[in-house]
């Protein structure tokens, strides 16, 4: 009887774990989309995830998919303790890259273990998050035209931004697909498995609040204010050029610089300068859209001016923080002269790669504003004396195989350091371990909240760490705690980086006064050495002088007798 039970028992646990559901997913392959076919497999175990693809994926990739699982078993009602096995088509393997295959992903998982079948007219792209929150991706433009070759009916991605949306409306009329924005995986799986239409928002609906937040003391962080402004100054220019044609829009962006101007008034000035730089790259990228006028090899060009115009101050033990911050931007800005301007053919194509463009211009102002609030006193120190952290910091990174764009993170960083700008490849290097590191500790579902909490009361004393922390403390106002987490952490980086930086900067100090001392004693010892040979030859020339010497005696005259 007992071996009849168990017979019917692993039985019944083969059935529910003999699944298999395959679904077309959206990848950006060089200018280009493609779809990447992918097979989400349940079968009896443990509950363990794998992965079946070659080449390996990076650990971030791989965190990405055990998340996606992850958070579908969460939701899901099956108590059945399935193995999981993700598999991709053999020839897609090399597209396999960073997380914004989850969403998907999660889908079909959901759908494998209730057993559930997925419609067969739509293509998904999009992250996902650790709250269920569908996550921003980038290459919508691509993936949605190679989705509407490909015959699908619904694109369905994150919510897009304007310039995204401009571009995508497009698509549909040029294609006949329909985008659809998701804000939450719960949205999808009724969208995908019980056709539940997902509402969509009109532009002004997407107004945000200005929220009135816990006062954030800004004393940290000097003259961070005067940049924050001039970030928001450039934004509102570009709002101002949007003409009523285009009222919907203008009056969002108008309310999207009150918001700002209010986050500098409370303390969060990063916060505001972040939100304006993003605004600023969309409006630029908007108007551009909206003129239907699109020149590529200028914009690249006025990168290449604005660059040419920085001029860093000398570094030193007092303004080391603002001037790396500077080379960070800089390189970021320069790293976008190599993207391709020639191959986009269709407007839609140039608007993309206008955004892309418009992300050098603007860390280009960004990396002058820095320069030009760097304070010029202090003790002129040498970016050599962190060569060998920066080596280390690198290496470290690379251990940790990032993909996607941490991978480019770590390639800029690795540029920073043949250019000998050792404090910038740190800090690159520094956040690609700590976003890692931060996915890493999300993936185990963890009380993120009480983290970002003990974080929040941990007192930095470098700038940039002060920098990170106050807008870790205001996507905590907002009640964003996984993103909160994430930057709370990399300042905790920036921080201890900073210490080491510093430590190296003191003990080049203290050899160089070592040495000047040492300078100081020999050049005394010589001095006096030397001031005795004289005395000695001084000496011996007078007492010469006295032997040498003859007493005159007057000739005395013969006379005679």
């Amino acid at each position: 009887m007992r071996v009849f039970l168990f017979l019917v028992l692993l039985l019944t646990a083969s059935i529910a774990c003999n699944t298999s559901i395959s679904q077309q997913v959206p990848a950006v392959v060089g200018n280009g989309g493609s779809l990447v076919n992918v097979t989400v497999e349940l079968i009896p175990g443990d509950g363990q995830i794998y992965v079946s693809v070659f080449p390996r994926t990076g650990v971030n990739t791989q965190q990405s998919i055990e998340s996606a699982v992850g958070y579908a078993k969460i939701i899901s009602n099956s108590k059945e303790n399935c193995d999981v096995i993700i598999k991709f088509a053999e020839d897609d393997a090399s597209y396999i890259e960073g997380p914004s295959a989850g969403t998907a992903l999660t889908v079909m998982s959901y759908a494998a273990l209730e057993n559930k079948t997925l419609r067969n007219d739509t293509i998904i792209t999009g992250t996902i998050e650790y709250n269920g929150e569908v996550g921003p991706v980038g290459g919508l433009y691509e993936k949605a035209k190679e989705a509407a070759r490909a015959g699908a009916k619904y694109f369905i991605t994150p919510t897009e931004n304007f310039y995204e949306m401009l571009i995508l409306k497009n698509v549909e009329s040029d294609y006949g697909i329909e985008i659809i924005e998701a804000k939450h995986i719960s949205d999808v799986i009724g969208f995908m498995i019980e056709n539940k239409t997902i509402k969509q928002e009109n532009i002004s609906s997407r107004a945000r609040e200005i929220p009135e937040l816990t006062e954030y003391d800004d004393s940290k962080m000097p003259k961070f204010d005067q940049i924050s402004s001039t970030m928001v100054d450039l934004e509102e220019n570009v709002v101002s050029s949007i003409g009523d044609d285009n009222k919907e829009i203008r009056d969002f962006f108008e309310n999207e610089v009150i918001r700002q101007r209010s986050l500098i008034e409370q303390g969060y000035m990063f916060s505001a300068a972040n939100e304006a730089f993003l605004n600023l790259i969309d409006l630029s990228t908007i108007s551009a859209i909206l003129n239907d006028n699109v020149d590529l090899p200028r914009k690249k060009g006025d990168i290449s001016i604005c660059l040419s115009r920085i001029s860093t101050p000398e570094i030193t033990d007092e303004n080391f923080e603002w001037v790396v911050g500077s080379d960070l931007r800089f390189q970021w800005a320069e790293d976008k002269l190599d993207v391709d301007i020639e191959s986009p053919e269709l407007q839609e194509e140039k608007f993309v790669v206008y955004n892309d463009l418009m992300y050098g211009h603007a860390w280009c102002h960004v990396a002058n504003e820095l320069s030009n609030a760097a304070p010029r006193e202090g003790t002129v120190i040498e970016q050599g004396d962190w060569k060998e952290l920066a080596e280390q910091k690198i290496s470290e990174a690379r251990s940790l195989s990032p993909t996607g764009a941490l991978a480019s993170r770590l390639s800029i960083a690795e540029d920073s350091y043949s250019k000998e700008l050792y404090g910038a490849a740190i800090f690159d290097s520094v956040y690609v371990i700590k976003t890692i590191e931060a996915d890493t500790n999300l993936a185990e579902n963890f009380e993120v909240e009480d983290e970002v909490i003990e974080l929040l009361d941990q007192q930095r004393t470098s700038l940039w760490a002060n920098v990170y922390q106050s807008h870790g403390a205001f996507l905590y106002e907002l009640n964003e705690s996984v993103p909160a987490y994430r930057t709370l952490v990399y300042a905790e980086g920036l921080e201890q980086a900073v210490l080491e930086m510093d430590d190296l900067i003191v003990e080049r100090s203290e050899e160089i006064e070592e040495t000047d001392d040492m300078i100081v004693v020999f050049v005394a010892t010589i001095s006096m050495f030397l001031l005795f040979v004289l005395l000695i030859l001084i000496a011996r020339r007078v007492n010469g002088n006295k032997r040498d010497r003859k007493t005159y005696r007057p000739k005395q005259k013969k006379g005679r007798t």
